[in-house]
C-alpha cells in the first residue's frame, strides 16, 4: 500500500516498487487480501454487504458467486445469525471474524494481518486465532505482524525485525495446541536469544 524508498519488493517476478498503481489495484483486489487491528468495516454496510463488496470490486467473479462466497464465509465464521446487522450492532470479536472474511471472499494468494487480534479480549482473540490457523492448515499463505506472543506461536516461520532490520527467524512445525506449552518454551528461548 506504501512505496518503498529503496530496495525491491518482489512477488513473483513482479517488482512491486516499480510497479504502476494500476496494476497495484488490481493485485489488492485479487491476490491480496488485508485484515487490521481496527477492522475498518463500513459503519452503514451489513456485515454481508461488508463482505461482499469486497467480491463486487474483483471483476473476474461474478455478482452470483460473490454473495455465494459471502454467505458462505460468514456462516463459516459464526456469524450467519446477525449477518444483516451493522457493526456497532455486534461484539469486536465478531467485527474482526467479519473483517477476515472479506478479507478472504476473493480467495487471495496472500493474506496480510496487521496485528489482528490488537483490538480483541482474550476469548475474541483465541476465536480469532483459531480462524487464522484454520484457514492457514488449509493452504492460505499468512503474513502476519504481531506483539502478541499467543498470535506469534502459531506461526510457522517466525522473523524477527527490529529498526527495519531482520534480526533472526524461527522455523516451526505446524501448530498444535496439544504442544503449545513446549512451543511456547521454544519461541521464548530464541526471543530471549535475540535479547528481546
Amino acid at each position: 500500500m506504501d512505496r518503498a524508498t529503496s530496495g525491491q519488493v518482489l512477488y513473483g517476478d513482479l517488482d512491486i516498487v516499480k510497479a504502476k498503481e494500476n496494476k497495484l489495484s488490481e493485485l489488492r483486489h485479487t491476490d491480496f487480501g488485508f485484515i487490521f487491528q481496527q477492522m475498518h468495516l463500513v459503519s452503514n454496510l451489513t456485515l454481508f454487504e461488508n463482505v461482499a463488496v469486497s467480491g463486487y470490486l474483483n471483476k473476474a467473479i461474478s455478482a452470483t458467486e460473490v454473495k455465494q462466497r459471502a454467505n458462505e464465509l460468514l456462516k463459516k465464521m459464526g456469524l450467519e445469525k446477525v449477518k444483516h446487522h451493522l457493526p456497532s450492532q455486534v461484539s469486536g470479536g465478531e467485527q474482526q471474524r467479519c473483517a477476515i472474511a472479506r478479507a478472504v471472499v476473493n480467495n487471495p494468494r496472500l493474506l496480510f494481518a496487521d496485528e489482528p487480534t490488537g483490538a480483541l479480549n482474550r476469548h475474541n482473540t483465541t476465536e480469532v486465532l483459531d480462524l487464522l490457523t484454520e484457514l492457514n492448515a488449509a493452504g492460505q499463505s499468512i503474513l502476519m505482524v504481531t506483539h502478541d506472543l499467543r498470535a506469534a506461536l502459531r506461526a510457522n516461520r517466525l522473523v524477527y525485525i527490529e529498526d527495519g532490520r531482520v534480526i533472526g527467524t524461527l522455523d516451526l512445525p505446524p501448530y498444535n495446541a496439544e504442544e503449545e506449552h513446549s512451543r511456547e518454551t521454544q519461541v521464548n528461548a530464541w526471543l530471549s536469544s535475540m535479547k528481546w
